[in-house]
């Protein structure tokens, strides 16, 4: 029975988050809003009173790379995405950083808390073997609607 606890509060704090009617097996999950879908997935999707961000990267064409410069494209990618739904980067209450190399985890730092400077949201951090187009770190983000 205790190892069921998590999975019950866990499952309880969904709900709360996402409103009455979470449970979709009865057909009446919350309503979800995709904006600017493609065939592979949508950059912005807003259930309830939060917005799932996919994950952007900031890998360049013609500019500069590695994870300094990508993590400044990301995030500015990020409070574009917010500005199309009319949220801004204070929106933000969770983010997943993927990292190629765990050793760029405090140049990605300086740059991120650059966005960041008060109240930062929830984050994590992690190293992935690798991410689309070569990108050296790879965001996405939770944000709260107003």
């Amino acid at each position: 029975m205790a190892r069921s606890r998590p999975v019950l509060l866990a499952t309880a704090l969904l709900a709360t988050v996402l409103g009455t009617g979470a449970c979709a097996s009865a057909g009446g999950g919350p309503h979800k809003e995709a904006y600017n879908p493609s065939r592979l997935f949508s950059p912005v999707v807003r259930t309830g009173n939060l917005y799932f961000l996919s994950g952007v990267i900031g890998r360049s064409q013609q500019g500069e790379n590695g994870v300094v410069p990508e993590t400044r494209r990301v995030l500015e990618g990020i409070r574009e995405r917010l500005a199309s739904v009319g949220a801004t980067l204070e929106d933000i209450v969770k983010c997943q950083v993927f990292l190629v190399d765990m050793a760029d985890y405090g140049a990605m730092n300086d740059v991120y808390v650059s966005f960041f400077p008060e109240d930062p949201p929830a984050r994590t951090a992690l190293a992935v073997q690798g991410l689309p187009a070569g990108a050296a770190v790879e965001i996405t983000c939770i944000a709260a609607a107003r």
